[in-house]
């Protein structure tokens, strides 16, 4: 009996608790940890009540969301891809797992000091996940892009988990 009651305690305590409070910097500062494509797709569900035929992409498709130049950038970071559509504004959205957020951003900067890149990323980021629509994920999910050198007061910023760059989100006052 005792044994079922400390069960049921703790099953109830599991639904009713509340995700731990993000950090204050790095990408755990920007969403709560998604680590497998069920969980963001169901997250992307919960934020836009859509996200319809999900399937796996190729390489080849991801090349053609970020372009043959950038592909391997990209690449060594995901773990896994996968397309939705949310509605006739985007027909055709990419979700992006990332294995390793940290190195990921010092992958960004180092590019963009060797000169090989010379923006941030497009996408939009979570801990652990990106968005391929920017402005979807900015203006509609409440994400962030990820800039290096980079310094607008005008825009909320969060310092990244390598120095010199940034989590960004220029929409993030009109949430």
């Amino acid at each position: 009996m005792r044994t079922a009651l400390l069960t049921a305690f703790l099953v109830l305590a599991g639904c009713t608790s509340t995700p731990p409070p993000l950090a204050d910097h790095g990408a755990a500062a920007i969403t709560q940890p998604i680590t497998t494509m069920d969980e963001l797709v169901r997250w992307m569900r919960s934020r836009t009540e859509s996200c319809d035929d999900v399937r796996p992409a190729s390489r080849q498709e991801f090349a053609q969301f970020v372009g043959p130049q950038l592909v391997d950038l990209y690449e060594p970071f995901m773990t896994e891809w996968t397309t939705c559509s949310l509605s006739s504004s985007y027909p055709k959205v990419g979700l992006v797992l990332i294995k390793d957020m940290r190195a990921f951003q010092q992958s960004w900067r180092d590019a963009m000091t060797a000169g090989r890149v010379s923006d941030g990323p497009a996408f939009s980021f979570g801990n652990g996940f990106a968005i391929t629509s920017g402005y979807l994920g900015i203006a509609e999910l409440d994400l962030y892009y990820l800039r290096c050198n980079y310094d607008d007061p005008q825009v909320h910023q969060i310092p990244a988990d390598v120095a010199g760059c940034v989590f960004a989100n220029p929409e993030h006052s009109h949430h």
